[in-house]
């Protein structure tokens, strides 16, 4: 069943219920529109997700008024395998996708299917000083990557997902390759759990997980995480063929809300009681663990880094069948810009 979120009364328990089936979402091949009191009309989008800070705007955008004033009616699906949300997309049983791009997708594109990036949310790239707000931690036993050859490390997906990416550039600071070690697919809320009682050694963290690790005292950082991955942005917003072409103005109008939110997501929003309040009731944790956890730096153009694109498919060619084609796709094919441009109002 879908369900509505609305932050300005109860927020259901997503991260508590299970994917539904494909079969089970309803399709979004024709528009919907939604009367209201006063006669005007709303689009209705249903818009899949991986729950984690980085991706905040897209979450409090409603709270906040954003697509309510967008002219939009925002249904989320709570995704647990990133690769679902790829197959959602592309059967436009998904209108967006807030996650981030993956072998799935770049598979996908190969054959021809209509998915592109169109925004960048949260990335590492805060202020010196600040500690990133994910990477890849390790046991307290664990003093440096190159303990972890041979040892079980968590992360969200397989190889061919963001998280590996990250894990792979995190890896790579200690000389090792996906496969030094054994990975282990984890949901993210699993992944302390497993640090706490050893069902693994290390995990790639994402805020707020980061947080509880720490307050916990069960895992601690192995790599600094702005080094190892540099200007690289993986948290974005995805469009299927729906946005991309058969109604471009409700993605504009999404993306348009997405900017209106990053607004308040400027500088340390952390100290914004407001903002925290309302991604801890989406996200369903504690305020502490928003307002106590990694700041994540969003750029208001929401501009996307293209090359992070490249250097994921390089890294994927690597492990035999993540990749489904032999030369990389380019960016223009990846990604459509102008729809950001449109709604942000910057080149």
């Amino acid at each position: 069943m879908t369900a509505r979120l609305s932050l300005g009364r109860r927020v259901i328990a997503a991260l508590a219920l299970p994917i539904l089936a494909l079969g089970a979402l309803t399709a979004c091949g024709a528009d919907e529109e939604t009367g209201t009191a006063g006669g005007d009309t709303t689009r209705t989008l249903k818009v899949g997700y991986i729950s984690g800070t980085s991706l905040g705007p897209a979450f409090v955008a409603d709270a906040l008024g954003c697509y309510r004033d967008a002219g939009l009616t925002v249904e989320f699906e709570p995704i647990k395998n990133p690769a679902d949300a790829i197959a959602f997309l592309a059967t436009d049983k998904l209108d967006a996708y807030v996650g981030s791009p993956s072998a799935g997708m770049f598979n996908q594109v190969a054959k021809g299917a209509e998915l592109k990036m169109v925004a960048s949310l949260g990335s590492v790239n805060t202020p010196e000083g600040e500690a990133a707000p994910s990477g890849l931690f390790a046991a307290k036993s664990i003093k440096s990557v190159e303990e972890l050859k041979g040892k079980r490390v968590a992360l969200l997906g397989t190889v061919g997902s963001a998280t590996s990416y990250l894990l792979g550039k995190s890896l790579e600071a200690g000389g090792l390759t996906f496969s030094d070690v054994e990975l282990v697919p984890l949901n993210s809320s699993d992944m302390v759990p497993a640090l706490k009682n050893g069902g693994v050694e290390a995990a790639l963290l994402f805020a707020p997980e980061t947080q509880k690790a720490i307050d916990q005292d069960v895992a601690h950082a192995l790599v600094d995480s702005k080094k190892a991955y540099g200007q690289s942005t993986t948290a974005g917003i995805m469009y299927g063929p729906k946005l991309l072409k058969t109604d471009r103005a409700a993605g504009v109008s999404f993306l348009k809300a997405n900017a209106c939110a990053v607004k308040r997501f400027e500088g340390d929003w952390r100290k914004d009681a407001e903002i925290v309040k309302m991604l801890a009731d989406f996200m369903k944790v504690p305020e502490n663990t928003i307002s106590g956890g990694g700041l994540y730096a969003f750029d208001t153009s929401l501009a996307i880094n293209e090359s992070t694109l490249t250097e994921m498919q390089e890294m994927f060619m690597k492990v035999d069948g993540t990749l489904t084609y032999t030369d990389v796709i380019p960016a223009s094919k990846l990604v459509d810009d102008t729809i950001r441009t449109e709604a942000v109002g910057q080149a």
